[in-house]
């Protein structure tokens, strides 16, 4: 006797058990706390020391925009969130929980450079970084 009707018995009966995705993939719904942590990361950023002033040039805006750059310039903030005692545990902390979210694109381009111990440099890039991650998070989270 053949075990292969049984099988599609089983696979019926577990599809009708399925949770129902209604209308879209269950991946593309994030919980709020994504968008908390980002807003803690930038209170921390606006805080302690003052932000630079001094505007990011077009390149660096448009590295840090890219969307197939978005993992390794995560990659690029959470290296050197780890240099700043301060802030940078808490940055890092909150950062790592966006890994698994980011896809891993062929990149189109190198990922953004962060002068080394600068805290000032680091904050107008993560927060320029932040604002593409939030609509980024956003386009994923529509219906």
């Amino acid at each position: 006797m053949s075990s292969f009707p049984i099988l599609h018995l089983l696979l019926l009966l577990l599809g009708c058990q399925a949770p129902q995705a209604q209308g879209r993939p269950l991946s593309t719904h994030l919980p709020k706390q994504y968008f908390t942590m980002i807003n803690e990361i930038m209170e921390m950023l606006n805080k302690s020391p003052s932000p630079s002033e001094e505007p990011l040039d077009s390149n660096e805006k448009e590295t840090l925009l890219e969307d197939t750059l978005l993992r390794p310039n995560l990659d690029v903030f959470l290296n050197a969130s780890s240099k700043f005692h301060k802030n940078g545990l808490l940055i890092w902390n909150n950062l790592k929980e966006f890994l698994p979210l980011l896809p891993t694109p062929t990149p189109r381009g190198e990922p953004i450079s962060i002068m080394e111990n600068n805290w000032g440099d680091f904050q107008r890039k993560l927060k320029k970084y932040l604002e593409a991650l939030d609509n980024f998070l956003n386009f994923k989270n529509k219906p």
